[in-house]
């Protein structure tokens, strides 16, 4: 396993299996190795509206928050999982000269306190 510390509250985990686990203030995001990682051109990536890490949780917490209002109306609760809100993410990483493009799943996480 190589585990390579981005700063304080971010990480890089390749597991031993090749799948790789992106670690970004608390949320997870798993790269499965037989999915296709693409390297991106610099010219596309400047075409591209890149939302951060804040912008996507503020709109799932939406999503979420309208999906609670709706199942008080209804009385039928259906738990949105990072997956349903978003049916695909993308994390761009920086190698040397060119930037990778890792098809990923937002996976959930439950803390026990």
């Amino acid at each position: 396993m190589n585990n390579e510390i981005i700063s304080k509250n971010n990480r890089k985990i390749i597991e031993k299996n090749g799948n790789t686990t992106f670690y970004f203030n608390g949320n997870y995001f798993e790269y499965n190795k037989n999915s296709e990682l693409i390297n991106v051109e610099k010219n596309e990536i400047e075409n591209l509206i890149i939302n951060s890490l804040s912008e996507i949780i503020i709109y799932r917490n939406k999503l979420i928050d309208e999906n609670i209002k709706k199942s008080e109306k209804n009385g039928k609760l259906k738990i949105l999982e990072n997956s349903e809100v978003y049916k695909q993410v993308y994390i761009y990483e920086r190698k040397n000269d060119s930037i990778l493009k890792y098809p990923v799943i937002w996976l959930e996480v439950i803390e026990c306190q």
